[in-house]
């Protein structure tokens, strides 16, 4: 789950929020992110195929994968094309913050499917358990390089700007092949 959750490409996308916020700011709003994202997991872990997707939504997972790759391929598409300034989520109000980071994010149709497989295999409390060490290890990385972010900016601000430039573009083509794949795999499951 911490491979899909991927703390190092939030550490890019999220570059332009770290930016703006000081890191009491920002420990407060991704502490919000990683409740709601934390919140979403456990119910998908606990009733989400069965109860939530095909029974009150009736949609299928595969139907899931496809959106979130599109989602996912319009996130990669708008920092390829327009690299840093493009994330318009970060717009608005400190307190709308939270959930714009938990969704696309952190809460994702990949994230959500592994919060299924998670629940399907083991105990509810051992369920909670995964969901929260991988939150809280993802939780711990993003403030330790907001931390050192945030005092190396004030030193080297063009320089490291450029390189999380180049890496934020970089990682879109991986990202974006991530989309392509999940859109795939939705359609082969739906054929």
């Amino acid at each position: 789950m911490l491979v899909i959750l991927n703390p190092f490409s939030q550490v890019l996308y999220l570059f332009e929020l770290m930016d703006q916020l000081n890191p009491k700011e920002f420990l407060k709003v991704h502490l919000k992110a990683t409740l709601i994202s934390f919140t979403i997991f456990i119910l998908f872990a606990l009733i989400g195929e069965k109860y939530i997707l095909k029974q009150v939504f009736q949609v299928r997972l595969a139907s899931l994968q496809i959106f979130g790759g599109l989602i996912i391929l319009f996130i990669a598409f708008q920092y390829i094309i327009k690299g840093s300034g493009s994330n318009l989520l970060y717009r608005g109000d400190i307190s709308e913050l939270a959930p714009n980071i938990a969704l696309p994010y952190m809460i994702g149709p990949g994230t959500i499917w592994v919060s299924i497989l998670i629940g399907r295999n083991y105990a509810m409390h051992i369920t909670t358990g995964i969901i929260a060490m991988v939150l809280a290890a993802n939780f711990i990385f993003l403030i330790l390089y907001h931390q050192l972010h945030y005092r190396l900016n004030k030193r080297n601000e063009t320089a490291m700007g450029k390189y999380i430039a180049i890496l934020m573009r970089v990682n879109a083509l991986f990202i974006g092949a991530i989309g392509v794949e999940m859109l795939i795999t939705g359609i082969e499951a739906m054929l």
